[in-house]
């Protein structure tokens, strides 16, 4: 008698949830400053888009876009659920008014109160400078909405354990895996160009906790969606694919516990603030529900059925090897949820939290990704029966030979052409022994990888094809995958990058460029200003112009800074990514320099020729100076700093100039080695600059676009609930019985 008005009750909270997102995009659109997040997050002069896009950028505003964007999930979910009905709105609910209560205390909606008085201020402190970019605007929206839809898929598992039907959910939660992948995935992607575009490190992923947040969920529900393969197809990975769905949802609990407990608060550039005390407890609640309730009925159903399918004694089937796959993929997120948990675990033991550095993240998760890309390569080929090992190994070596070939062929462009000098060809890998190794070797060896899965996916893509682009999809996933790991990997190892000091007058050679400033494009309080730097070559020819952003701002706590921004020239083959460095607009770098020594200043050599004493030691009025040679610009200029003795006090500087924007200071000296310390001061601005050359950067955009493609493709196909699988009878064709090509259709391909 209830189910019809819960359902009611149900649909109509998740549009209460939706509406109240709604009411706070009102408020920032229409600039209602009386509410403090409103005020502390946008402003007048932005415009509308990234008045929006301010709802999300704070720790309120998130939180209610992921409550927003479950309750969106829910409300499109919960009457396709069939059996499960009434389990998955009970652990979905639970779910959503755990969030609800944390966002009454992690409230948007407060009002800034002066003498318990609402206050109004003109204008708001606006979205904060490093966020006011295009990518505020389409990536947290994408990232949250695959948070959310994991709900889904914990809530379906939950409510299969409960109604102890393994089989039905399949259909319903195939199609709701794939577009949280999908999400999941391009959220991932898009994070990773953002930081790219502007955080000036030259990369796009650093093993940042927060980045690793959105990495483990994404690992588990790649194993989650080649499990649900395994079980239609063989009927096995029942009680597994249950925790492989759950999964996904719990590791995202924890994190977002992470990101949000202050523990992350010195150790990374991405964590939010710590959470209202209140709003903490509920979560770590919340966490403690779901992950006990859900491991604990689940370690229930697998002490009820005492084991799960076997897994048969044939070691060339494609089950057995998707299982090793699924192993595979489930041990690198694990790997990598221990390394975001240090800070965490180092907290607790009263340490000061620390991040893994991300060359301990490349020397322990090779040792995983091989075999994922090895088992993602060969496992198609293999019959869902008895596989010929002849006819096996025939197609595993063709596709070797080829991807050989393919390596070769780049290998042998990069030494032979312009890119040999653009290029690092001699980098070095340290191994987990501390061992370092040729690492030239070591990452063609992990291109060859990735372009034999490549060549593989291609290969049985264009074998099995009949027209039916359900087939195809998962495929393209595998290429798309390949291609984004084998582009991080190039752009990463083989990269070349140094840095030079650059100023009005005063160009820098930096990578075979140089770098002449010739002005800006409007003003430095101008959020659009873009410094002019022409680059010219060794022919002295201008190559192009150079166009990094820089401006001027007021921080929140009154404080001036100067935001940066790269600029980066895009190639198919490689990008040239130039970061600007915090300006400087005085000599704060003091160096020594002994008679007869050398040393570099930014572009300057200064060597230290000899002393010199002018007047009688001990009196007023006597300097001591220093004979410095300056070359610049391959030309030289002698000139002498010095010191005067003063009646009281510290000896007075008397600089010298090099030109009307350098001078030289004497700063100290000792007569015992003669030694000097100089100061170089400087009227404009010294820019530093780090210039990278990044090899192959298109094909991580390309996987990018492939990934997507086929996770959009693979959910539309899907989209229809299926008739769901029913156990093999003796003598039926179950997909022990069937033809290869039979057990393809049966599995769907969409990996």
């Amino acid at each position: 008698r209830l189910a019809k008005p819960a359902t009611i009750a149900f649909q109509v909270a998740n549009l209460a949830v939706i509406a109240t997102f709604a009411c706070i995009a009102t408020l920032f659109v229409n600039n209602r400053f009386e509410f403090e997040y409103v005020w502390a997050h946008s402003d007048l002069r932005n415009p509308i888009a990234y008045r929006i896009a301010a709802i999300w950028s704070g720790q309120q505003g998130s939180f209610l876009l992921w409550t927003a964007w479950a309750a969106i999930f829910a409300l499109f979910t919960v009457n396709k659920t069939k059996i499960y009905k009434r389990w998955y709105g009970i652990s979905y609910a639970v779910v959503l008014c755990s969030l609800t209560a944390i966002l009454a205390f992690e409230s948007p909606f407060n009002l800034n109160m002066v003498d318990g008085k609402v206050f109004v201020p003109a204008d708001g402190f606006g979205l904060a400078p490093s966020l006011q970019n295009y990518w505020v605007i389409i990536h947290p929206p994408t990232i949250f909405a695959g948070f959310a839809s994991l709900t889904a898929l914990f809530a379906l598992a939950f409510a299969a354990l409960m109604v102890k039907n393994y089989d039905l959910w399949l259909p319903i939660v195939r199609p709701l895996a794939i577009v949280a992948l999908t999400l999941v995935g391009v959220g991932l992607c898009m994070g990773g160009f953002w930081a790219y575009e502007t955080l000036g490190w030259g990369g796009f992923w650093m093993w940042d906790p927060v980045e690793i947040v959105s990495f483990v969920p994404w690992c588990f529900a790649i194993a989650f969606i080649h499990g649900i393969v395994v079980q239609t197809a063989k009927q096995k990975w029942k009680l597994s694919n249950l925790l492989l769905g759950g999964a996904p949802f719990l590791f995202f609990i924890y994190g977002t516990f992470l990101t949000r407990s202050g523990f992350l608060s010195d150790a990374s550039v991405h964590s939010f603030a710590e959470m209202n005390s209140s709003a903490l407890k509920l979560l770590i609640g919340l966490m403690a529900i779901v992950v006990l309730g859900f491991m604990g009925l689940w370690f229930v159903r697998v002490w009820q059925a005492r084991k799960e399918e076997s897994v048969g004694n044939e070691r060339l089937t494609r089950d057995r090897w998707m299982s090793l796959g699924i192993w595979a993929v489930s041990l690198l997120g694990l790997a990598s949820f221990v390394g975001m948990s240090v800070p965490l675990i180092m907290a607790l033991r009263g340490q000061k939290p620390r991040v893994v550095e991300e060359g301990l993240y490349h020397q322990v998760l090779p040792y995983f990704f091989i075999p994922v890309m090895i088992l993602m390569a060969i496992a198609p080929f293999l019959s869902w029966r008895k596989t010929d090992p002849k006819k096996l190994w025939g197609r595993v070596y063709s596709v070797a030979c080829i991807s050989i070939g393919i390596t070769a062929a780049l290998f042998f462009t990069a030494i032979t052409t312009k890119y040999n000098t653009q290029i690092d060809l001699a980098p070095k890998v340290t191994m987990l022994n501390k061992y370092v190794v040729n690492g030239l070797s070591w990452i063609m060896f992990l291109v060859a990888l990735c372009l034999f899965t490549v060549v593989a996916s291609v290969w049985h893509s264009v074998e099995r094809y009949r027209g039916k682009m359900i087939g195809t999809s998962g495929f393209m996933a595998h290429v798309g995958v390949a291609l984004l790991m084998c582009g991080l990997i190039v752009s990463r190892g083989f990269e070349r990058k140094d840095t030079g000091m650059l100023m009005k007058d005063h160009p820098t050679n930096v990578l075979g460029y140089n770098f002449t400033y010739s002005g800006m494009t409007s003003n430095d309080k101008d959020r659009e200003n873009k410094l002019l730097l022409d680059v010219t070559g060794a022919g002295k020819n201008k190559i192009y112009t150079a166009r990094p952003g820089m401006y001027k701002t007021t921080m929140g706590d009154g404080q001036e800074t100067t935001m940066v921004w790269p600029d980066i020239r895009r190639g198919v083959l490689q990008d040239t990514y130039l970061a600007l460095g915090q300006p400087q607009t005085n000599g704060t770098q003091v160096v020594t320099v002994k008679v007869g020594e050398t040393v570099t200043f930014g572009e300057l050599l200064l060597t230290h020729s000899g002393l010199k004493t002018e007047g009688q030691p001990g009196t007023p009025g006597t300097t001591f100076g220093a004979s410095v040679k300056i070359t610049t610009k391959g030309k030289s200029k002698v000139i002498e700093p010095k010191l005067e003795l003063q009646s009281q006090g510290p000896p007075k500087e008397l600089p010298a100039s090099l030109d009307k924007n350098l001078n030289l200071v004497l700063t100290g000296m000792n007569a015992s080695d003669k030694s000097v310390s100089l100061r170089v001061d400087f009227t404009d601005p010294m820019y530093p600059v780090e210039v990278f050359h990044k090899p192959f950067t298109s094909l991580v955009f390309l996987g990018t676009f492939l990934m997507t493609v086929a996770g959009i493709m693979s959910a539309w196909y899907r989209r229809a609930p299926q008739t769901s699988p029913v156990p093999a009878k003796a003598g039926s064709k179950s997909g022990a019985n069937l033809s290869p090509d039979e057990g393809l259709t049966l599995a769907g391909e969409s990996q």
